[in-house]
């Protein structure tokens, strides 16, 4: 298969409509400019327009094939004009010269995965936030090698969620995912479809992929960790596009905010307005909670509704407050993520339900039920911020770290005392019980798979912990293959294709600070 033979990733469509083809959607980069006035057009003149991902998506088949996913090394343009060294993950139908389309199932689907490796180098593909059985989850142990294809027929068995992919090769993660080795996943139910939310993809349910970037005089981006020991740039990027400008229709519009930064945190608003926050990372909340802010640090995202219908014509900035890219600046900054116009269409009308659950979370009733520790998780990092641990081990591919049995909830705890991280656990949502000591905000209440401490933007005060209890439970085993769990010998490597639990700063991860557990 030649590269030349992919259609070109990009192609624009003059009506703004998803291109239909074998049950599969495309979309590609929207340049237009239409319904925007001069002021607005003369305030984004120094803005590039916002690249939507291509969506692959069939909405009528319970049971069929994605098309192939071909991982290779391609040329990216972050600025118009100016190529740089890029991942992309392509299809025969598009291709892909940084990240990956954006995939769509319903619940109850069962989907058939081919993922080919075109680079020099191994990778691995895992499915951040789905709930699958370990053999198909794509950790470290998964590695698809040079011309390789891995194979896979994929149970959707949770709720509407919008879930990502990305790179976890042991050692390498942070560098494949900051090159371009991610895209987002988005799952559907009835309930997610009939609350009458907004839906249109790359129009009024848009993708927003965050990234923070180094790059040269050319355009070049830069992988480099000094002088700091994770990675920050001082570029923001949305799905691949530098310095961009994002239009939107009058009326509610939908961003589905994931955080692929290595090591980035974004407290984002917007200059003029509040928003309603939906869902966090496993699903909707029990009903939308009104914020000016909110905090995504990497490997979380957020579903928000923000309503444009007063800035027909108008304007506003999508802001954040994040790092200061000097390491040893001690005061964060605030940053202009994208600009938003706000153009003359209109789409039909669409809602804020009261309520966006079929059923509601009951917390109350899980957390009376439940008070023991089951586990403790201790996030470590030596003085010379080099050597990164769990519970003073460093990740090791051969050494099973804990045993989990199947259906069995468990409240875990994790705690640090040196630096923020953030906890992410594989094949399970889980529900935070408690931060620091205290119930967790309303936006922190619904299922998640990833949990920061400190969960607010400059609270790590030296020699104090911040502790987080979650309630997890795994409903798929680890098992290579399924006549395995038979076995009596549970324990040993060669039968399971283990869970990871780490830290989602990707730099702590390839540095050791993760474990691996296996579910029978």
């Amino acid at each position: 298969m030649e590269r030349r033979n992919f259609i070109k990733y990009g192609a624009m469509l003059s009506s703004g409509a998803a291109l239909t083809s074998v049950g599969f959607s495309v979309v590609g980069h929207s340049r237009s400019l239409e319904g925007l006035t001069y002021r607005q057009k003369k305030a984004i003149a120094d803005f590039n327009p916002l690249c939507v991902p291509p969506l692959l998506y069939n909405p009528y088949a319970k049971r069929y094939r994605m098309p192939t996913l071909y991982i290779q090394d391609t040329q990216h343009e972050f600025y118009p004009g100016k190529k740089s060294y890029a991942t992309g993950i392509s299809t025969l139908q598009h291709h892909g010269s940084y990240l990956g389309p954006t995939i769509k199932v319903k619940r109850g689907d069962i989907v058939d995965f081919s993922v080919v490796n075109l680079r020099s180098e191994p990778v691995t593909n895992h499915w951040h936030g789905l709930h699958i059985p370990g053999r198909l989850d794509g950790g470290p142990h998964q590695m698809i090698h040079p011309g390789e294809t891995w194979n896979i027929s994929m149970p959707i068995h949770q709720e509407a969620a919008t879930c990502w992919y990305h790179d976890h090769t042991c050692g390498k993660t942070a560098e494949q995912v900051y090159f371009g080795h991610a895209g987002m996943f988005i799952i559907e139910d009835k309930n997610s479809v009939l609350l009458g939310l907004p839906d249109i993809y790359g129009i009024n349910d848009i993708p927003i992929i965050l990234q923070d970037k180094l790059f040269d005089a050319a355009g070049q981006q830069i992988y480099d960790l000094k002088p700091n020991r994770v990675f920050t740039g001082d570029t923001y990027c949305i799905n691949g596009v530098a310095n961009p400008f994002i239009s939107v229709m009058p009326g509610l519009v939908r961003f589905r905010i994931l955080n692929a930064s290595n090591a980035r945190p974004y407290n984002l608003f917007f200059s003029d307005t509040i928003f309603y926050v939906i869902a966090s990372d496993g699903g909707f909340l029990n009903q939308p909670e009104q914020v000016e802010k909110i905090l995504v640090l990497p490997g979380e995202r957020v579903e928000i509704i923000v309503d444009f219908s007063k800035f027909r014509g108008g304007m506003l900035d999508m802001k954040a407050v994040t790092l200061p890219s000097d390491p040893f600046d001690p005061d964060y900054i605030t940053v202009t993520i994208a600009k938003i116009v706000v153009n003359s269409y209109q789409l039909k009308e669409t809602i804020l339900a009261n309520s966006l659950r079929h059923s509601e979370i009951q917390r109350d009733f899980i957390t009376n039920t439940l008070s023991d520790i089951s586990r403790s998780f201790e996030l470590m990092v030596d003085d010379e911020l080099s050597k990164m641990s769990i519970n003073n081990k460093e990740f090791d591919m051969k050494f099973i770290n804990e045993e989990v049995k199947i259906d069995i909830p468990e409240i875990w705890e994790i705690k640090s005392l040196k630096g923020g991280h953030n906890f992410h656990v594989h094949g399970c949502s889980f529900l935070v019980l408690e931060l620091y000591g205290e119930e967790p905000d309303n936006t922190l209440k619904g299922w998640k798979d990833t949990i920061a401490l400190p969960k607010r933007i400059g609270e790590m005060n030296e020699g104090e912990y911040h502790t987080c209890k979650i309630l997890v439970k795994f409903n798929y085993n680890t098992y290579r293959k399924e006549y395995m769990k038979h076995i009596e010998s549970r324990s040993d490597i060669n039968y399971h294709i283990p869970y990871m639990y780490h830290c989602h700063v990707l730099e702590h991860e390839d540095k050791g600070m993760m474990g691996q557990f296996i579910v029978y």
